[in-house]
C-alpha cells in the first residue's frame, strides 16, 4: 500500500486539493489573522477620524475643590499688608460643544458653565457664577487648512490598509501553495521510491537467475544489488521528507501537526492566458505599493504646505460672545445676564531664527521631490515585476505540457528497457539510464506544476485580481 510506512503516526486523514488549501490559509492561518488585526487598527483609526468631523460634546467638571492657604491682604484703614488664612470650597461644571468647519479649517465652539464658591471665615458667603451660553470661532489665518488635507489623506490610509490586508492574505495563499507543492513533491517522491524499490527487487531477482546461468557478470549483479540498497535508502529519506513536509503544511493551515494529509495535485487551468496590459492595469489599481507611495507624496505635500505658511509668521483668530452673571443665590445667577465677548488675534513673527523656518520649508519641499521620485520608481519596478510574472506564467503552461510529454516518453522508455532487460536484450547500464530518466521526468513534471501555480498566485498577489473568477480580490470584512 502506498504511504504504508507513514500512516502510523496520523490521528486523522484529510484529503486536500489546492483550492481547499488556499481557503484554509486565508481563513485559519496565523498569518491571515495577523494581517486582519493590522487592518482593524487602521479601520478603527479611520472611524475615529470620521467621528471627529461630527459635533463633539463633552462635560468638564470639578466636583470638589477645597483650599486652605495663607494669602496677602492690604488693610486700607491701617495702610499695611498682612497675611491671613483663606479657606474656600469650589465646584464647577460645564458642557462644551465643538464642530469642525472643514471648508475654512476652523472650529466653532459653544459652552454653558456653572460655578459655585463658598468662602469660610469671619464673613462666610456663597457665590454662583453662570455662563448660560457662549459661542465662538477659532481659526488659523494663514490659509493652511488641516481639515482639507485630512479629508484627502485619511481615506487614502484606509484604502491602503484594505489593499495591504488583501496583499498580506494573498501572500499567505502563495506560501500555502508553496508548502502544498513541497508536500506534493514529497508525496510523489515517496510513491516513486516505493515503485523504485519494488522494481529493484524484481530486477535483482531476475538478475540472480541470469547470473546463475552466466548470462550477466558478477560486476553487473553487484551493480543491481547496489541499486536495490540505494532504493531502500531513498525510500527511507522520502518518508522523512514526506513527514516533514506534511507537518509543515498542517501546522501552517492551523491543523494538528499529526494530521495525515493526502493531496490531489491540480493540473493546468485550461485556456487561461493573462494579458500583460490588463495585469499592469490591475496592479496600478490594486497593489498597495502604489497607494503607499501616493499616500507618502500627499503627506509630504501637506507638510510642505504647512511649512510654507509658517516660514514667515503665525497668525490666528479666536472670537467668542456670550452671557454671564454672578449672584449669591442660584436662581439669581440666571437673572439679568450680562454680555461677555472676547476677540483675540495672535501674531508670532520670527525676528532672528538663523534660517530655522526657511530651512524647515526647504526640507519639506525636498521631501516632496523625494516622495514623487519614489512614487515613480515604485511604479516602474512593480510594473516590470508584473510583466515578468505574466510572461513566466504564460510560458509555464507550455513547460507543464512539455514535461508531461517527457514523462510519458521516459516512462514508456523505462518499461520497454525493463522488458528488454528481462529478455537479456539490454544491459544493466541501459536499464539504469532509463530508470534515471524516468525519475527525473517525474520530478520535472511536479516541479513544473509547482512553478506554474506559484507563479499564478504571485501574479494574483501583485495585481490583487482573480483571473479565473475575473474579479478584484478583497478580504475586507463589512
Amino acid at each position: 500500500m502506498v504511504f504504508g510506512g507513514v500512516t502510523g503516526f496520523a490521528q486523522r486523514k484529510v484529503v486536500l486539493d489546492l483550492e481547499r488549501t488556499v481557503r484554509l490559509a486565508t481563513d485559519s492561518s496565523l498569518t491571515a489573522q495577523k494581517h486582519q488585526s493590522v487592518y482593524d487598527i487602521s479601520r478603527y483609526q479611520y472611524l475615529s477620524w470620521v467621528a471627529t468631523r461630527k459635533p463633539q460634546i463633552s462635560l468638564e467638571a470639578t466636583p470638589f475643590l477645597h483650599e486652605r492657604y495663607m494669602t496677602q491682604r492690604y488693610l486700607s484703614f491701617e495702610d499695611i499688608d498682612e497675611y491671613r488664612m483663606q479657606q474656600d470650597l469650589y465646584s464647577q461644571a460645564g458642557i462644551t460643544i465643538t464642530q469642525a468647519m472643514e471648508p475654512w479649517g476652523g472650529e466653532f465652539y459653544g459652552s454653558s458653565k456653572l460655578g459655585f464658591l463658598h468662602t469660610f471665615g469671619e464673613i462666610s458667603q456663597n457665590q454662583f457664577m453662570t455662563v448660560p451660553i457662549s459661542v465662538g470661532y477659532r481659526q488659523n489665518l494663514l490659509f493652511y487648512n488641516p481639515w482639507k488635507w485630512a479629508k484627502k489623506i485619511e481615506p487614502l490610509k484606509l484604502s491602503r490598509a484594505e489593499q495591504e490586508l488583501s496583499y498580506g492574505i494573498e501572500t499567505a495563499s502563495e506560501q500555502a501553495v508553496e508548502k502544498f507543492f513541497n508536500l506534493a513533491m514529497a508525496q510523489d517522491g515517496l510513491r516513486m521510491a516505493e515503485k523504485l524499490l519494488a522494481s529493484c527487487d524484481t530486477i535483482y531477482a531476475i538478475a540472480e537467475r541470469r547470473f546463475n546461468i552466466a548470462s550477466i557478470s558478477k560486476a553487473e549483479l553487484s551493480m543491481l544489488q547496489l541499486d536495490k540498497t540505494n532504493a531502500r535508502i531513498a525510500l527511507a529519506n522520502a518518508r522523512i521528507a514526506y513527514t516533514r513536509a506534511m507537518q509543515e503544511l498542517a501546522t501552517y493551515l492551523g491543523m494538528d501537526r499529526s494530521t495525515y494529509l493526502e493531496l490531489e495535485v491540480p493540473d493546468l487551468m485550461q485556456g487561461l492566458r493573462v494579458d500583460t496590459e490588463e495585469a499592469v492595469r490591475h496592479a496600478r489599481e490594486n497593489n498597495p505599493r502604489y497607494m503607499e507611495r501616493r499616500l507618502a507624496t500627499e503627506e509630504a505635500r501637506r507638510d510642505a504646505a504647512k511649512a510654507r505658511v509658517e516660514k514667515n509668521l503665525n497668525l490666528s483668530l479666536d472670537v467668542s460672545i456670550g452671557l454671564n452673571q454672578v449672584a449669591y443665590r442660584f436662581v439669581d445667577a440666571y437673572m439679568h445676564p450680562l454680555l461677555q465677548d472676547v476677540a483675540m488675534v495672535t501674531l508670532s513673527v520670527p525676528i532672528v531664527d538663523w534660517g530655522k523656518r526657511k530651512n524647515a520649508y526647504l526640507a519639506a519641499m525636498s521631501k516632496v521631490e523625494a516622495a514623487e521620485s519614489s512614487e515613480q520608481e515604485v511604479a516602474r519596478d512593480t510594473e516590470l515585476d508584473v510583466m515578468l510574472t505574466v510572461n513566466d506564467f504564460n510560458e509555464q503552461q507550455t513547460i507543464v505540457e512539455d514535461s508531461q510529454e517527457a514523462l510519458d516518453i521516459a516512462e514508456d522508455a523505462y518499461n520497454q528497457t525493463l522488458l528488454r532487460f528481462i529478455k537479456a536484450q539490454a544491459s544493466t547500464t541501459d536499464l539504469s539510464l532509463a530508470q534515471t530518466n524516468w525519475l527525473t521526468a517525474q520530478q520535472n513534471k511536479i516541479a513544473s506544476l509547482q512553478n506554474y501555480w506559484i507563479t499564478y498566485y504571485r501574479l494574483r498577489r501583485l495585481t490583487l485580481y482573480d483571473y479565473q473568477q475575473r474579479q478584484v480580490i478583497r478580504y475586507v470584512r463589512k
